[in-house]
């Protein structure tokens, strides 16, 4: 499988003439219908070096002048909740007691705060749209160093924040929200299989110590 440019078109007197841009391998590899739909549906799947290196050079701590006007989310135990085979992870949640109802927090990564608007990495994210996911890989629309690292909420690294607050009654009903720009800390990476399973009653060294304070909140407030 190749990607050949055509520089002739073909006439009634000659065959089309054209140049090969392009290798893939062999028609049967592994991953090559992803290659060829890559190129047929021109899905944008490299990064340019400029973009890379800006990338690079973005610092991975939250600086302290960031953090003044941020709530300060760390102690709270916000834990994110994926499948097995997550490599990014983009939101944390907990559950907390509220009176007869619940006090939940969800909270996601501030991409804002690492990609600027109209910045190249805001434009290139805007050409792409959205990351594109097939069944062996992901074209993001932003560099791994964003999407993978920087702005994924890894267990016990600080990371920039935006959170909402929902006050929940009995009955489920929202009472009241607010939107806060924080910073956080990731108390636990936990999956769907783990979570569930503690809930059952057979929680494992990772959950068990979120089991009462964050799990079973959880779950009573999705009941509600």
């Amino acid at each position: 499988m190749v990607i050949v440019e055509i520089d002739n078109r073909p006439s009634k007197s000659s065959n089309a003439i054209g140049h090969v841009q392009e290798v893939l391998g062999e028609h049967q590899a592994p991953g090559m219908e992803i290659d060829i739909a890559l190129r047929n549906y021109e899905i944008p799947f490299e990064w340019s070096d400029a973009i890379v290196n800006m990338a690079k050079r973005l610092d991975p701590e939250v600086a302290e002048k960031d953090k003044l006007d941020r709530v300060d989310l760390r102690n709270l135990p916000l834990v994110t909740i994926d499948g097995e085979d997550s490599r990014d992870f983009d939101d944390a949640v907990y559950c907390e007691r509220s009176g007869e109802g619940w006090r939940l927090l969800v909270a996601i990564a501030d991409v804002a705060h690492y990609v600027e608007i109209e910045s190249p990495l805001d434009k290139q994210a805007t050409v792409r749209g959205t990351s594109v996911y097939f069944p062996d890989r992901v074209v993001p629309m932003l560099p791994d160093r964003l999407s993978g690292d920087l702005c994924s909420l890894h267990e016990g690294v600080e990371r920039p924040c935006l959170a909402v607050e929902m006050i929940l009654d009995a009955k489920g009903n929202k009472l009241k929200h607010r939107f806060v720009r924080g910073y956080m800390r990731s108390h636990a990476s936990l999956n769907y299989v783990e979570v569930q399973a503690a809930f059952d009653g057979a929680p494992n060294e990772k959950t068990a110590p979120f089991l009462d304070d964050v799990i079973r909140p959880l779950f009573a407030a999705y009941e509600a």
